[in-house]
């Protein structure tokens, strides 16, 4: 049985992306381990069958650059090597150094899994912060990944624009394309339905957001954009985060009516859990090239769930909802497009039926059945054979 070893920084109980791949490895007769340097359980777990630990003391950051950090590259690299494997799996850029250390002691096969197009990702000014030591340390981020990619025996990233890019700037061949999709929720999983828990009925109109309460999800426009619509909608937000505090003040300054903050749910079963909502909001502002080309979680499990979109102008984004008929589009940095596109739609059931069942139709094709399949053939070439075969760290 072929052995994959994974290293994600994020707990690997709530990194839907994570799970589904390295549950359909399993499911394809690959053992999988899965270094999850986030999560707050130091003992080995067994997370549906597959074996999950923190070999660190004390979390790390992402983009680790202090030297006090050093102790955790320690005990990540021995943990690494007291493993064998016969693929090393990093996720993401600041993981890729780490099993790229491990091939080339231990011997298997690279995957450099990129869920952002780094190349375009304002890294230096997160927080804020654009001292010239991050700016610098970012450049040599940067280059080890172009470094490091020609070693790469598969890489893989989100969407076919990060793709294309990706190739174009590391000078390597186009990554393999996995869609973050999910498949259809049929029914209401263990956390219930999310009109049970508001006490909505079914004709009631209910908006959902989901995910992070941060800047760049287009939330302080949609609040502004919700103060101007009838107080006979519903508004939730499923998630948590840093705006949370600001977006509760405002709703309450402002007098909003019928809006309500959830905590957020386990990936597997959010769509079960939103399914019968009105809309779903995807409101992605275009803040680097990273975003301009993301294809968000949320967009792919509201088609799961059924539920129609109002979703950004953006490439992969507008895409995907104008091929599929799946919802309608707005500026995320403009509230009065914003609540023009929301209550243009919620006030027209017509339109909204018909979205509704475009949206049914899009997530049988939509699915992560599908998506599995192209990283299990991907893999088959890399673990038994095919013209992938030959290592380039040999």
């Amino acid at each position: 049985m072929p052995k994959v070893v994974m290293v994600v920084n994020s707990d690997y109980r709530y990194d839907a992306r994570v799970q589904k791949e390295a549950a359909a490895l399993g499911m394809a007769g690959y053992s999988i381990t899965v270094f999850s340097l986030a999560m707050d359980v130091r003992r080995e777990q067994n997370v549906m069958g597959v074996r999950v630990l923190n070999p660190t003391t004390g979390r790390m950051a992402w983009f680790p650059y202090k030297l006090s950090y050093l102790k955790a590259y320690w005990q990540i690299i021995r943990a690494l090597l007291r493993e064998k494997a016969d693929v090393w799996h990093g996720h993401d850029l600041d993981m890729l150094p780490f099993v790229f250390i491990a091939a080339k002691l231990k011997g298997g096969k690279l995957v450099y899994d990129s869920h952002e197009l780094w190349h375009g990702y304002d890294w230096p000014g997160r927080g804020g912060r654009r001292g010239l030591l991050r700016r610098l340390l970012w450049q040599g981020w940067l280059w080890l990944e172009k470094a490091l990619a020609k070693h790469c025996h598969l890489i893989i990233t989100v969407n076919e624009s990060c793709a294309r890019e990706i190739a174009r700037i590391l000078g390597v061949r186009p990554p393999l394309a996995l869609r973050n999709c999910v498949d259809p929720a049929e029914s209401a999983g263990p956390a219930g339905s999310l009109r049970g828990a508001l006490g909505l009925g079914h004709n009631e109109l209910l908006v959902v957001y989901t995910g992070k309460l941060q800047k760049g999800r287009g939330l302080e426009n949609l609040f502004k954009a919700w103060a101007g619509l009838p107080a006979d909608r519903h508004l939730a937000i499923i998630g948590q985060g840093p705006l949370e505090g600001s977006l509760r003040d405002f709703a309450l300054s402002a007098g909003l009516k019928n809006v309500y903050f959830l905590p957020p749910v386990n990936a597997l079963e959010l769509p079960g859990y939103i399914r019968g909502a009105t809309l779903g909001v995807v409101l992605i502002e275009d803040t680097d090239q990273s975003k301009r080309y993301s294809l968000p979680n949320k967009l792919l499990e509201f088609i799961a769930a059924g539920v129609p979109v109002l979703a950004s102008k953006l490439p992969e984004i507008s895409r995907l909802v104008d091929e599929y008929q799946v919802g309608v589009l707005a500026d995320p940095g403009d509230s009065a497009n914003i609540r023009k596109s929301m209550s243009e739609l919620l006030d027209d059931a017509e339109k909204l039926h018909f979205l509704r069942l475009n949206t049914l139709k899009a997530r049988m094709s939509l699915t992560w059945r599908k998506e599995a399949g192209l990283l299990i053939s991907e893999y088959s070439k890399i673990t038994c054979g095919g013209k992938q075969e030959q290592s380039p760290l040999a």
